[in-house]
């Protein structure tokens, strides 16, 4: 009875091939977790990096201002639903910069056009 028992000691060959399988799942699911996060930070750095060409585009060094042309004027601007607040005279501005980028080891040049709201100094009144 005791030589009975002492010969179930130990692993099988299919648990040894089970838990060897398991650990190869977790290392896969790893690596490729790795390589996600590797290329979300390269796509991060990429977009950082454009934002902050794009920026200097918008506001030049040395204090320079950027050059705002006008897009529309004299338009009537509201908020809310029952004309709270109005303002007349609203001119839409535009600024077009552009950015070298680099990406996946390519440099290109890409342009794009911010807006802003501004009023015009001429005439227009503010509605209570």
């Amino acid at each position: 009875m005791k030589h009975t028992l002492q010969s179930q000691r130990g692993e099988t060959i299919v648990e040894v091939l089970v838990s060897f399988l398991l650990l190869m799942i977790f290392t896969s699911m790893f690596v490729v977790s790795l390589r996600y996060a590797r290329a979300m930070s390269q796509k991060a750095e990429s977009l950082r990096e454009t934002a902050y060409a794009f920026c200097a585009g918008l506001y030049p060094a040395r204090d320079v201002a950027p050059d705002w042309t006008k897009e529309k004027e004299g338009l009537k601007f509201s908020f809310g639903d029952y004309g709270e607040f109005v303002v007349d005279g609203v001119e839409l501005d535009s600024v077009e910069t552009s950015a070298e980028v680099t990406e996946n080891g390519q440099k290109t040049t890409e342009q794009h056009k911010f807006y802003r709201y501004s009023k015009s100094t001429a005439e227009g009144k503010t509605n209570p």
